[in-house]
Protein backbone atom coordinates (compact mmCIF):
# COMPACT_ATOMS: atom_id res chain seq x y z
CA UNK A 1 0.00 0.00 0.00
CA UNK A 2 2.95 2.31 0.60
CA UNK A 3 4.38 4.15 -2.37
CA UNK A 4 2.19 2.48 -4.98
CA UNK A 5 -1.40 2.40 -6.10
CA UNK A 6 -3.64 0.23 -3.96
CA UNK A 7 -5.67 -1.83 -6.43
CA UNK A 8 -8.13 -3.39 -3.99
CA UNK A 9 -11.79 -4.23 -4.65
CA UNK A 10 -12.82 -3.80 -1.02
CA UNK A 11 -12.55 -1.32 1.83
CA UNK A 12 -10.60 -2.26 4.96
CA UNK A 13 -11.42 -0.79 8.37
CA UNK A 14 -8.97 0.81 10.79
CA UNK A 15 -9.75 1.85 14.36
CA UNK A 16 -8.12 3.43 17.39
CA UNK A 17 -9.48 4.52 20.75
CA UNK A 18 -12.25 6.99 19.90
CA UNK A 19 -11.69 6.94 16.13
CA UNK A 20 -12.18 4.87 13.01
CA UNK A 21 -11.94 5.06 9.22
CA UNK A 22 -11.82 2.94 6.09
CA UNK A 23 -8.97 2.61 3.61
CA UNK A 24 -10.54 3.01 0.19
CA UNK A 25 -9.17 1.65 -3.08
CA UNK A 26 -6.62 4.33 -3.75
CA UNK A 27 -6.27 5.80 -7.24
CA UNK A 28 -2.97 7.47 -6.50
CA UNK A 29 0.62 6.42 -6.08
CA UNK A 30 1.15 9.44 -3.87
CA UNK A 31 -1.49 9.14 -1.14
CA UNK A 32 -3.67 6.59 0.63
CA UNK A 33 -7.37 7.53 0.59
CA UNK A 34 -9.13 7.42 3.96
CA UNK A 35 -12.93 7.43 3.91
CA UNK A 36 -15.64 7.73 6.60
CA UNK A 37 -13.18 9.14 9.13
CA UNK A 38 -14.60 9.57 12.63
CA UNK A 39 -12.70 10.88 15.64
CA UNK A 40 -13.76 11.94 19.15
CA UNK A 41 -11.04 14.60 19.42
CA UNK A 42 -7.65 15.61 18.05
CA UNK A 43 -5.83 13.00 20.15
CA UNK A 44 -8.07 10.22 18.79
CA UNK A 45 -7.49 11.46 15.24
CA UNK A 46 -3.73 11.38 15.79
CA UNK A 47 -3.97 7.83 17.18
CA UNK A 48 -5.99 6.79 14.13
CA UNK A 49 -3.36 8.14 11.73
CA UNK A 50 -0.74 6.15 13.63
CA UNK A 51 -2.89 3.01 13.32
CA UNK A 52 -3.28 3.19 9.52
CA UNK A 53 -1.15 0.32 8.14
CA UNK A 54 0.53 2.51 5.53
CA UNK A 55 2.90 5.43 5.37
CA UNK A 56 1.68 8.99 4.69
CA UNK A 57 0.71 11.00 2.77
CA UNK A 58 -2.99 10.42 3.49
CA UNK A 59 -5.90 11.79 1.50
CA UNK A 60 -9.11 12.62 3.41
CA UNK A 61 -12.57 13.23 1.97
CA UNK A 62 -14.84 15.06 4.42
CA UNK A 63 -18.38 16.43 4.44
CA UNK A 64 -18.72 20.23 4.84
CA UNK A 65 -18.58 21.18 8.50
CA UNK A 66 -17.24 17.80 9.63
CA UNK A 67 -15.36 18.42 12.93
CA UNK A 68 -12.67 16.00 11.75
CA UNK A 69 -11.59 18.77 9.38
CA UNK A 70 -10.31 20.84 12.30
CA UNK A 71 -8.40 17.86 13.69
CA UNK A 72 -6.89 17.19 10.27
CA UNK A 73 -5.76 20.78 9.77
CA UNK A 74 -4.21 20.76 13.22
CA UNK A 75 -2.33 17.63 12.18
CA UNK A 76 -0.96 19.32 9.04
CA UNK A 77 -3.54 18.34 6.40
CA UNK A 78 -4.12 20.93 3.65
CA UNK A 79 -7.34 21.31 1.59
CA UNK A 80 -6.75 20.99 -2.14
CA UNK A 81 -10.14 20.54 -3.81
CA UNK A 82 -13.90 20.60 -3.37
CA UNK A 83 -15.85 17.86 -5.10
CA UNK A 84 -19.47 17.12 -5.97
CA UNK A 85 -20.86 13.61 -5.66
CA UNK A 86 -23.23 12.38 -8.36
CA UNK A 87 -25.39 9.26 -8.56
CA UNK A 88 -27.95 7.73 -10.89
CA UNK A 89 -29.63 4.40 -11.51
CA UNK A 90 -28.22 2.33 -14.36
CA UNK A 91 -31.67 1.57 -15.77
CA UNK A 92 -32.43 3.96 -18.60
CA UNK A 93 -28.91 5.32 -18.89
CA UNK A 94 -28.89 7.63 -21.97
CA UNK A 95 -25.98 6.19 -23.93
CA UNK A 96 -26.80 8.05 -27.16
CA UNK A 97 -25.05 7.53 -30.48
CA UNK A 98 -21.46 6.24 -30.52
CA UNK A 99 -18.83 8.89 -31.19
CA UNK A 100 -17.85 8.74 -34.87
CA UNK A 101 -14.66 6.76 -35.47
CA UNK A 102 -14.13 5.92 -31.78
CA UNK A 103 -13.89 2.40 -30.41
CA UNK A 104 -13.78 1.18 -26.83
CA UNK A 105 -11.19 -1.32 -25.60
CA UNK A 106 -10.41 -2.95 -22.28
CA UNK A 107 -7.25 -1.33 -20.93
CA UNK A 108 -4.01 -3.30 -21.00
CA UNK A 109 -0.86 -2.24 -19.16
CA UNK A 110 0.99 -2.43 -22.48
CA UNK A 111 -0.87 0.80 -23.33
CA UNK A 112 0.85 2.59 -20.43
CA UNK A 113 2.80 5.15 -22.46
CA UNK A 114 -0.21 6.19 -24.51
CA UNK A 115 -2.38 6.20 -21.41
CA UNK A 116 0.02 8.40 -19.43
CA UNK A 117 0.07 10.94 -22.25
CA UNK A 118 -3.73 10.99 -22.54
CA UNK A 119 -4.25 11.17 -18.78
CA UNK A 120 -1.96 14.19 -18.48
CA UNK A 121 -3.59 15.90 -21.47
CA UNK A 122 -7.08 15.31 -20.05
CA UNK A 123 -6.55 16.09 -16.37
CA UNK A 124 -3.41 18.15 -15.77
CA UNK A 125 -5.47 21.30 -15.19
CA UNK A 126 -7.39 19.82 -12.26
CA UNK A 127 -6.50 20.24 -8.58
CA UNK A 128 -6.96 16.52 -7.95
CA UNK A 129 -4.44 15.52 -10.62
CA UNK A 130 -1.97 18.09 -9.31
CA UNK A 131 -2.31 16.74 -5.77
CA UNK A 132 -1.90 13.15 -6.91
CA UNK A 133 1.28 13.78 -8.85
CA UNK A 134 2.52 11.99 -11.94
CA UNK A 135 2.38 9.05 -12.42
CA UNK A 136 -0.99 8.52 -10.76
CA UNK A 137 -0.66 4.73 -10.83
CA UNK A 138 -3.58 4.05 -13.15
CA UNK A 139 -1.27 3.00 -15.97
CA UNK A 140 -0.77 -0.27 -14.07
CA UNK A 141 -4.45 -0.79 -13.29
CA UNK A 142 -5.34 -3.44 -15.88
CA UNK A 143 -7.38 -6.30 -14.47
CA UNK A 144 -8.80 -4.38 -11.50
CA UNK A 145 -12.41 -3.30 -11.82
CA UNK A 146 -13.64 -2.26 -15.25
CA UNK A 147 -10.98 -0.20 -17.04
CA UNK A 148 -12.12 0.95 -20.46
CA UNK A 149 -10.33 3.29 -22.86
CA UNK A 150 -11.52 5.13 -25.96
CA UNK A 151 -9.36 4.92 -29.06
CA UNK A 152 -9.31 6.91 -32.28
CA UNK A 153 -7.07 4.90 -34.52
CA UNK A 154 -3.99 4.15 -32.42
CA UNK A 155 -4.45 7.22 -30.22
CA UNK A 156 -5.86 6.80 -26.72
CA UNK A 157 -8.27 9.71 -26.23
CA UNK A 158 -10.32 8.83 -23.13
CA UNK A 159 -10.53 6.50 -20.16
CA UNK A 160 -12.85 5.35 -17.41
CA UNK A 161 -11.97 3.20 -14.39
CA UNK A 162 -14.97 1.80 -12.50
CA UNK A 163 -15.13 -0.26 -9.32
CA UNK A 164 -17.66 -3.05 -9.82
CA UNK A 165 -20.21 -4.13 -8.72
CA UNK A 166 -20.41 -0.92 -6.66
CA UNK A 167 -20.46 1.24 -9.79
CA UNK A 168 -17.97 3.77 -8.36
CA UNK A 169 -16.29 5.68 -11.17
CA UNK A 170 -12.87 6.51 -9.78
CA UNK A 171 -11.21 8.08 -12.83
CA UNK A 172 -12.69 9.55 -16.00
CA UNK A 173 -11.18 11.80 -18.62
CA UNK A 174 -11.21 12.79 -22.29
CA UNK A 175 -8.44 14.75 -24.03
CA UNK A 176 -9.49 18.36 -24.78
CA UNK A 177 -9.69 18.13 -28.59
CA UNK A 178 -12.04 15.12 -28.38
CA UNK A 179 -14.56 16.60 -25.95
CA UNK A 180 -18.21 17.32 -26.81
CA UNK A 181 -18.20 14.46 -29.32
CA UNK A 182 -19.89 11.81 -27.15
CA UNK A 183 -16.71 10.07 -25.97
CA UNK A 184 -17.37 10.49 -22.24
CA UNK A 185 -20.95 9.33 -22.74
CA UNK A 186 -19.66 6.18 -24.45
CA UNK A 187 -17.28 5.50 -21.58
CA UNK A 188 -20.00 5.98 -18.96
CA UNK A 189 -22.30 3.71 -20.95
CA UNK A 190 -19.60 1.03 -20.83
CA UNK A 191 -19.28 1.56 -17.06
CA UNK A 192 -23.03 1.15 -16.69
CA UNK A 193 -23.04 -2.12 -18.63
CA UNK A 194 -20.09 -3.53 -16.66
CA UNK A 195 -21.73 -2.58 -13.37
CA UNK A 196 -25.04 -4.14 -14.36
CA UNK A 197 -23.29 -7.35 -15.46
CA UNK A 198 -21.56 -7.52 -12.08
CA UNK A 199 -24.88 -7.14 -10.26
CA UNK A 200 -24.80 -3.41 -9.49
CA UNK A 201 -27.68 -0.99 -9.87
CA UNK A 202 -26.19 2.53 -9.76
CA UNK A 203 -23.30 4.64 -10.99
CA UNK A 204 -21.54 6.89 -8.48
CA UNK A 205 -19.13 9.64 -9.46
CA UNK A 206 -17.20 12.31 -7.58
CA UNK A 207 -15.85 15.20 -9.64
CA UNK A 208 -14.26 18.55 -8.96
CA UNK A 209 -16.92 21.15 -8.29
CA UNK A 210 -17.12 23.08 -11.56
CA UNK A 211 -20.09 24.38 -13.59
CA UNK A 212 -19.01 22.11 -16.45
CA UNK A 213 -19.11 18.97 -14.27
CA UNK A 214 -22.52 19.85 -12.84
CA UNK A 215 -23.92 20.52 -16.33
CA UNK A 216 -22.45 17.37 -17.90
CA UNK A 217 -23.58 14.89 -15.25
CA UNK A 218 -26.91 16.64 -14.83
CA UNK A 219 -27.59 16.23 -18.56
CA UNK A 220 -27.03 12.46 -18.16
CA UNK A 221 -29.56 12.20 -15.35
CA UNK A 222 -27.15 12.13 -12.42
CA UNK A 223 -28.36 13.71 -9.20
CA UNK A 224 -26.11 15.71 -6.94
CA UNK A 225 -25.47 14.10 -3.55
CA UNK A 226 -23.61 16.89 -1.80
CA UNK A 227 -20.08 18.21 -1.76
CA UNK A 228 -16.90 17.13 -0.01
CA UNK A 229 -13.60 18.74 0.86
CA UNK A 230 -10.42 16.85 0.01
CA UNK A 231 -7.37 17.29 2.23
CA UNK A 232 -3.83 15.97 1.83
CA UNK A 233 -1.28 15.33 4.57
CA UNK A 234 2.37 16.25 4.24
Amino acid sequence: MCGSTTWSPTFSSVSADGAQCQIAPSPTARAVRLENVRARDAAAFHALMQAVPADPPFDLALEPGDPVGAFAREAGFTPYATTVRFARAIDGFPEGEPADGVRLLTYDNAMADRYDEAEFDALHGTAIFAAMGRPTGYSQGAGFGDFTVAMRGDRLIGFCFTQVPEGIIWWLGVVPDERRKGVARMLLGSAARATRTAGGTHLLMEAEDTPEARAFFGALGFRERGTRELLLSA
